[in-house]
């Protein structure tokens, strides 16, 4: 991370040093793209592998000409997983005239960015989950999103639970935007299907100690539990499940779908469904599929560029669409501002994460069809067939 920032310095100070707006730079010169990640932090896990794989097809765009032979500078600032200091850095890259802006990679810190790149109409391209990031439309005109809706998330698990008459949930949310609007999407996509929350708990993103919830859960007598949460409350949650002997099925969001998770919690975690991606099963997904060929050569290059950073997840997977969506916009547009904008609401791109097809009412562009519902088996995730 520090050389990464180093690395921005030297080109912040140029940039500033420049005269004009990099809206207006002549032909041939670098767009410059900003991304607030959170690389330190509760979040860390997501925003550590999307840092890497925004810089990674950073590299690979550049490397094979830029954007009709403009190259593509990118500065990333830290957000540290805290909501505010996402807007201050948001701030701080707008003062530098960015293209656009990749960021957050949570709900919570995206949620916050968005009224500040709204007034500034520079386009914000998020990694975070809600799809309260990009809703209402008409209200989020400068704000697109990378990850699957919650709400797909949501149908997915349903679909599961339905089949097996698994009507009665139990929910353990993470207490922030993502967990909260995560319960929200459950119920009101749940409501018409006729599932009944029959007991929602809340648990810090860090907590290092379930009970309480679990137990409160268990009196609930649920047929299913839900924790829509990520990591490190992820495994919290698992450990307690065991230890009070819940035996009720148990799901997860896509916030958990994460390889680390998988080494943490070992065999405790073998049955556990997830809605999730199809990156976290990239092995598993025919070569008849579209996004065959993408799943495949990023998890290779990531696995290459960035092995510190432990296997290709879904998580480095939204920051390398991130940018693949932005060049698409770009080459569409030929400059920012409002003409990229637009151009962002036309892209169609197969993408780690999905077959994206953006329109001016879908900032999202994903659909059911980028669901898999996978299972934690014996360390890795297999999909559900």
């Amino acid at each position: 991370m520090f050389a990464r920032f180093a690395l921005a310095l030297a080109f912040v100070l140029v940039t500033l040093a420049a005269a004009g707006p990099q809206v207006a730079a002549g032909a041939g010169e670098p767009y410059l793209i900003g991304a607030v990640v959170s690389e330190s932090g509760p979040a860390s896990t997501l925003g550590r592998p999307a840092a890497d794989s925004i810089q990674l097809a950073v590299d690979e765009i550049n490397a094979a000409g830029g954007i009709d032979g403009r190259r593509l500078d990118l500065h990333i600032v830290d957000d540290q997983s805290n909501p505010a200091t996402s807007v201050t850095a948001l701030r701080q890259l707008l003062d530098q005239h960015p293209v656009a802006v990749l960021g957050s990679t949570g709900t919570p810190t995206s949620l916050a960015m968005i009224p500040v790149a709204e007034t500034a109409e520079v386009p914000l391209i998020s990694m975070g989950s809600s799809s309260a990031i990009v809703e209402p439309a008409a209200e989020r005109r400068w704000i697109f999103k990378i990850p699957v809706a919650d709400t797909y998330i949501a149908t997915r698990l349903q679909q599961s639970m339905k089949a097996r008459k698994l009507m009665r949930v139990a929910v353990i949310y993470r207490d922030d935007d993502y967990g909260k609007t995560g319960l929200a999407r459950f119920e009101e996509v749940g409501k018409a299907q006729g599932f009944q929350v029959v007991d929602a708990e809340a648990i810090a993103a860090t907590a290092s100690d379930a009970t309480t919830q679990l137990t409160h859960v268990k009196a609930s007598n649920p047929q299913a539990v839900l924790a829509w949460t990520t990591l490190p409350s992820a495994t919290t949650v698992i450990k307690g499940y065991r230890e009070l002997g819940l035996t009720s099925p148990l799901y997860y969001s896509e916030g958990s779908a994460n390889q680390l998770f998988l080494a943490q919690a070992g065999s405790a975690l073998d049955g556990a469904l997830f809605a999730t991606e199809k990156a976290a099963v990239a092995n598993e997904i025919p070569a008849s599929d579209p996004q065959k060929n993408v799943l495949v050569h990023y998890a290779t290059a990531f696995a290459k560029e960035y092995p510190k950073d432990g296997p290709p997840s879904i998580f480095g997977g939204f920051g390398y669409d991130a940018v693949n969506v932005l060049a698409a916009g770009l080459r569409r547009a030929q400059g920012g501002g409002a003409k990229l904008r637009d151009a962002l609401e036309h892209v169609s791109y197969v993408g780690v994460s999905g077959p994206y097809r953006f329109t001016p009412a879908d900032h999202n562009g994903l659909g059911l069809d980028a669901v898999e519902l996978v299972r934690a088996t014996n360390g890795k995730f297999e999909v559900v067939r």
